[in-house]
């Protein structure tokens, strides 16, 4: 079944092989480099779906794919560049809040 393969994908017993190639510009999942993050908290501002919060003690953000619309508008507004959108589109869990799905 599915579930079983992207679990022996995620143990590295099963290969996934995307159908194509994705296209430039293509806003898959996001990437955070949090040592250029400097705490603006731009991103949590501009985000319409709410889908990145501070994490105060650290000046850092989270951020929750499953909340995401995948608009960009974070990494528009970032003025480090440490938010991009990635080719990764393949996201889908059972799980809303797996580490897969948070960005930290």
């Amino acid at each position: 079944n599915t579930t079983k393969f992207l679990a022996d994908v995620g143990e590295g017993k099963a290969e996934l092989i995307p159908p194509i190639e994705t296209p430039p510009g293509f806003r898959g999942k996001i990437t955070y480099d949090k040592d250029s993050c400097i705490g603006c908290n731009l991103c949590i501002k501009v985000c319409p779906c709410g889908a990145i919060e501070a994490k105060e003690k650290e000046k850092k953000i989270k951020i929750y794919l499953s909340r995401c619309c995948f608009c960009s508008q974070c990494n528009d507004v970032c003025p480090k560049d440490c938010l991009t959108m990635s080719d990764e589109f393949l996201l889908a869990d059972v799980d809303p809040y797996s580490k897969d799905l948070i960005v930290e």
